[in-house]
């Protein structure tokens, strides 16, 4: 019965200790509003005129009022335009942690490998700007 006892109370201990510690498992800072990684690799096919893919933009909390970020595109010296984006404005809805935006390239533009990086610049004071290289690859 004493045994019992023991593990009943260890048990409750280790509760105790799981309920204090926050359920927020986000390893990024509280304003963090840009990519959710900072490089992405994408295989392309060599015949297609254009492909479209998304990329993700994360909040690290949630909010009642929409979020704005600026998005600005970066080739690579030497490589030409082989990459748009559409919209230069993303909005992170209010209550939601994440938008996409769309990227298209344009397989048939590139030579080998290619890459080149886009910028997020949230509207919030408090954030900083991120970018995310993208790797691209024939398949």
């Amino acid at each position: 019965m004493k045994q019992l006892c023991k593990q009943m109370a260890g048990a409750i201990g280790i509760l105790f200790i799981l309920a204090a510690c926050g359920n927020d498992n986000s390893n990024y800072p509280q304003e963090y509003v840009g990519f959710d990684k900072a490089t992405k690799n994408y295989s392309f096919d060599r015949e297609k005129d254009m492909e479209e893919f998304d990329v993700k933009i994360i909040a690290a909390e949630k909010k009642n009022e929409d979020r704005e970020v600026l998005i600005n595109g970066v080739g690579m010296p030497g490589q030409g335009t082989v990459f748009s984006i559409e919209d230069k404005k993303v909005i992170i809805p209010a209550k939601k942690k994440s938008a996409n935006l769309r990227v298209k390239i344009f397989p048939k533009r590139i030579k080998g490998k290619a890459e080149f990086r886009i910028v997020c610049t949230p509207q919030d004071k408090e954030a900083k700007k991120t970018q995310i290289t993208v790797h691209l690859a024939p398949k």
